[in-house]
């Protein structure tokens, strides 16, 4: 984890028009922004959830619905906080013919907050994952879907940091993705 007295860039998706997100850490405070290219933001800050430089697992869940958009963080699979918006113009957040551009660890145009720390793995659901799907498999590593096998076919990146540890930089600084298919 990042210092705890500083902001840092964590996640940054962007589509072809001025539509993102962004999930930051401010100081002890997490804080989900989405944009849609108008003068509409959405900022859900889940406060202090950061509460030392311990290793925890985070996770964020964002659904829309008739009434509007939920955001949720979770930290070690247990419920953090909960934020619920009424409206926001989204259409342009979505992909386009060019797809989405995300960087994971810094800003998409501005990489003066780069993330400082360490991230074990990275998960990017295309679908709300519940909170009993969060707290059973925080833990636990997931295999991405294949040709022959249909799980986790809603898990859109699955980045992991951590494995095949050489001791040797070249190698051990390539990320695998286990996202399958």
């Amino acid at each position: 984890p990042a210092a705890i007295n500083t902001n840092y860039n964590i996640l940054h998706i962007s589509g072809n028009l001025a539509g993102e997100i962004m999930i930051e850490q401010e100081n002890q405070n997490l804080k989900l922004t989405m944009n849609s290219g108008s003068a509409t933001t959405l900022a859900s800050v889940f406060t202090n959830i950061v509460p030392d430089t311990e290793w925890n697992y985070y996770a964020i869940t964002l659904v829309s619905s008739s009434v509007g958009l939920t955001s949720k963080a979770y930290r070690n699979g247990q419920l953090f906080g909960e934020n619920n918006v009424s409206t926001i113009d989204i259409p342009h957040i979505l992909p386009q013919s060019g797809g989405l551009n995300m960087r994971i660890g810094v800003d998409w145009a501005d990489s003066a907050n780069r993330l400082v720390g360490s991230l074990d793995e990275f998960r990017y659901w295309k679908t709300e994952r519940t909170s009993e799907e969060i707290f059973n498999n925080w833990f636990i590593a997931l295999g991405g879907g294949t040709n022959k096998y249909d799980s986790n076919v809603a898990l859109g990146c699955y980045l992991k940091f951590n494995e095949g540890i050489t001791g040797i930089d070249s190698i051990d600084k390539n990320v695998l993705d286990y996202s399958g298919r």
